[in-house]
C-alpha cells in the first residue's frame, strides 16, 4: 500500500525572507530527524510559499495534482 502524510504549518513572520528561510531550514531539519531511518518513508520534500489570508485549510477536502 502507498500512502502520502500532508502536514500544514502556517507561520507568522514579522520579518522577510531571511527569517522565513531561517525557519525553512529548521523545518527541512526537522522532516529529515523524523524520516532518518524510517525505510517506509521513500521520500519527502519541504517547501514554504507565501500564505495570504487568515483562513485555515481544511487539508481533508485539498486536492493534489500530479503533475
Amino acid at each position: 500500500m502507498k500512502a502520502r502524510g500532508i502536514v500544514v504549518i502556517d507561520y507568522d513572520i514579522e520579518g522577510g525572507f531571511l527569517e522565513a528561510a531561517e525557519e525553512q531550514q529548521k523545518l527541512q531539519e526537522a522532516i529529515a530527524s523524523i524520516v532518518k531511518g524510517n525505510k517506509r518513508v521513500v521520500f519527502h520534500q519541504v517547501d514554504m510559499k507565501e500564505r495570504r489570508g487568515d483562513q485555515t485549510p481544511d487539508i481533508k477536502s485539498m486536492k493534489f495534482r500530479n503533475s
